[in-house]
């Protein structure tokens, strides 16, 4: 029987620096960044395998050395030496497994950064080089007293935008133009069903956003992923109900609520229409 577990709440604000300034570790802080330079989970008092953890703050992870798996929103990631996590602000993620080396750079962004989606980007050698002198360039010029936060922000600003711009070219390769378009269409469609599928469940409100009609944005949808636009609205609604059920100390009532369902037996039949079970069976059978 597997234990339920808590979703346990991540912020820089709520970290002992003493926690993560050991071995070789490095660590910068102040109100606007965090920088973290050869983090070693194995290490960390707070951070620990098999935890659900909601990150308050948007991060970028640089893989210098080692492995690790990394669930996020109930899909197995794994990164190893080469690899980019851009995550955005509060995330639900969970340290599946790690190898005893591993090592990495960590940037905590508190402003403003555009940060809409998961990029998990395996960079080539020469590109994930230029990231990493961007990374320890920020880390030289925060030392300064005082901080010049109108030089040291643009820079991750920078690295960011490299980072998206590296996985939207990634994305491009081998495949046409129109190809392109279509497959942007469905990356931006995606990160807004994880924006808003607690509350809006309807196609024109989604094609609306994207400046389609819903028509257009079906027969895309469609054509590139193979589903169908209510699929991807409904995956993401059972996704955070699975997560939510999951969590110690919500009731079923609660978490209808929170997914915007006209009542606790609205929620009861779309799950089990979905999934084949009622939320009570599913948490059952994952206790």
């Amino acid at each position: 029987m597997s234990e339920k577990k808590t979703i346990n709440y991540v912020s820089v604000e709520n970290m002992s620096l003493n926690d993560l300034v050991c071995g070789d570790a490095h660590f910068f802080h102040n109100q606007h960044l965090s920088i973290i330079i050869n983090g070693r989970p194995r290490n960390s008092t707070f951070l620990r395998k098999e935890t659900i953890y909601h990150v308050a703050e948007a991060h970028l992870l640089l893989f210098l050395e080692g492995w690790s798996v990394v669930n996020l929103d109930l899909e197995n990631q794994r990164f190893q030496q080469g690899d980019v996590l851009l995550l955005p602000a509060d995330s639900i993620v969970e340290l599946k497994d790690y190898s005893n080396d591993l090592r990495v750079i960590v940037f905590v962004i508190r402003e403003e950064l555009r940060i809409d989606e998961n990029i998990v980007l395996s960079a080539c050698p020469e590109d994930f080089q230029h990231l990493l002198k961007m990374a320890f360039l920020t880390w030289d010029l925060a030392q300064h007293t005082p901080f010049r936060k109108e030089v040291v922000l643009p820079i991750v600003q920078a690295m960011v935008a490299n980072i998206q711009c590296l996985h939207k070219d990634k994305n491009a390769t081998s495949v046409t133009n129109m190809a392109v378009r279509q497959q942007q269409l469905f990356q931006n469609f995606k990160r807004l069903v994880h924006q808003h599928c607690e509350v809006q469940r309807n196609i024109p409100f989604y094609a609306e956003k994207l400046h389609i009609t819903p028509h257009y944005l079906s027969a895309v949808i469609k054509e590139i992923s193979g589903q169908s636009v209510m699929f991807w609205l409904n995956r993401a609604v059972i996704l955070r109900a699975k997560v939510l059920l999951n969590t110690k100390g919500m009731m079923i009532y609660e978490i209808a609520d929170r997914l915007n369902f006209s009542s606790p037996s609205a929620f009861h039949n779309f799950f089990k229409r979905i999934t084949g079970l009622t939320p009570k069976e599913y948490q059952t059978k994952m206790e």
